[in-house]
């Protein structure tokens, strides 16, 4: 284990890339959420008495889609009845990094966890996670079986600590019935065809054309632009912030065009209030992430569809997270635990259907490539995007994390494109300096 000042120095700057919004859902997003509460649930899904061996399984899945992980567990639990049971402790995502760390330099570690893949490697570094190399091989959990982007993710020097559950990418949202209000049938796929159509919408209806956030995700937004406009997030050792860059300058203009250049979105929207826009009928587009979709099937009258995200620059891409398993360190491994570990997650991985349908791509391509899976239509719809992951360094968010306030000041019209994102990267760089050392 690492020395304490080390590790409280990475307690601080993992906090602050929470705080910064890459993790930090709205309270809409089950998937990449958990809201703000204290509460902590424990329970053993599945009609199922003791067995020889209980697995204690930490996740932040506490909105919808931990009845969708359950009933994965309880068919697992229902499987290997009397010889392994999981028992599942769910906890808001705003409390489980904390508890993590606690737990694990404690010696009381659980034998398996859920992590953002963005938070893995920082985890790793400070030598809290398991290598899972051999672990996945012996179980056959191979590279050709997952989509590589979300496989290669899970490496860190060298080294496999994730096996991805799922991506959840940033989606394009339209309402149907605006389109075809205006004479369109088909969703944009570039800025210019978003801009066309915003104004076309807006001179046949009542509605806007597009609700641009200035809270989060739109730094996830931002990573989308710059990546589509050929841009880097940051350095691969992730000390030195590289969106402070002509490209990145051009990514942040285009969005901050929408609202007052072309007035296809309203200013100074509030935390959600894109949500609500669309929820009502009020905006015929509306960027945000994969796990919104069980959120809109809910709202009555409101008919929409996804589609990949519009290209702002000239190459295809989008942000994406994924949820991974992990195995906290343990002070004493026990080799049967870690088979009975690995069994659980190669089963949760061949079963990801079910976890599909909460509102997510499923990172195998078994699933992915099922006719059940395409039958899932915004599902299957928002899987066909490039995905561009975070990289995979411990100071990734500290050298991001500043992005989220001066997009949100950039869009708010209180500093230009270029003040901001100046500002950012010589905050980041400092941060990620400070974090390393």
């Amino acid at each position: 284990m690492k020395s304490y000042k080390l590790l409280m120095a990475f307690m601080l700057s993992a906090a602050m890339f929470v705080a910064a919004g890459c993790s930090e859902p709205t309270q809409e997003d089950p998937g990449n959420a958990g809201g703000d509460g204290d509460d902590t649930t424990t329970e053993t899904p599945g009609d199922v008495g003791e067995a020889e061996i209980t697995l204690e399984f930490w996740n932040g899945f506490t909105g919808p889609d931990g009845e969708d992980i359950a009933k994965i567990i309880a068919d697992f639990n229902e499987k290997y009845e009397g010889e392994i049971v999981i028992r599942s402790q769910t906890m808001p995502w705003a409390n489980f990094y904390d508890q993590y760390r606690t737990v694990v330099t404690a010696g009381e570690a659980p034998d398996i966890a859920i992590m953002h893949l963005d938070q893995i490697a920082g985890y790793a570094r400070y030598d809290l996670l398991t290598p899972l190399d051999e672990l996945s091989a012996d179980i056959g959990l191979v590279a050709k079986d997952f989509i590589p982007e979300v496989w290669n993710a899970g490496v860190y020097e060298g080294q496999r600590f994730g096996i991805p559950l799922d991506v959840h990418p940033l989606t394009l949202f339209y309402n149907v019935d605006l389109l075809e209000a205006a004479g369109y049938s088909e969703p944009p796929t570039t800025y210019d065809e978003l801009l066309e159509m915003s104004l076309a919408i807006q001179e046949a209806t009542d509605a806007w054309g597009i609700a641009m956030p200035v809270f989060w995700p739109s730094n996830m937004i931002f990573y989308t632009s710059l990546m589509s406009h050929g841009g880097e997030s940051v350095s691969e050792d992730g000390l030195t912030p590289l969106y402070n860059s002509p490209e990145g300058h051009e990514a942040l203009q285009k969005m901050v065009d929408l609202v007052y250049k072309h007035e296809v979105s309203p200013s100074d929207v509030q935390a959600d209030g894109e949500v609500t826009l669309f929820r009502q009928g009020n905006s015929a587009f509306h960027l945000n992430g994969i796990w919104m979709i069980a959120g809109f099937e809910q709202q009555d009258g409101l008919n929409f569809a996804t589609a990949p995200v519009p290209a702002f620059g000239d190459q295809e891409a989008v942000w994406a997270g994924s949820h991974n398993f992990v195995l906290p360190k343990q002070q004493d491994e026990d080799p049967d635990r870690l088979e009975a570990a690995m069994k659980f997650i190669q089963f949760v991985s061949e079963n990801s259907l079910q976890w599909a349908k909460a509102g997510q791509v499923p990172a195998t391509y078994t699933v992915l490539e099922s006719e059940e899976f395409k039958a899932l239509e915004h599902q299957y719809n928002a899987s066909q995007q490039n995905f561009v992951f975070p990289p995979s360094t411990p100071f990734y968010g500290d050298a991001w994390g500043p992005t989220g306030p001066a997009v949100d000041e950039a869009m708010l019209g209180q500093l230009t494109p270029e003040e901001a994102l100046e500002r950012a990267a010589r905050e980041g760089e400092a941060n990620a300096r400070e974090a390393a050392e």
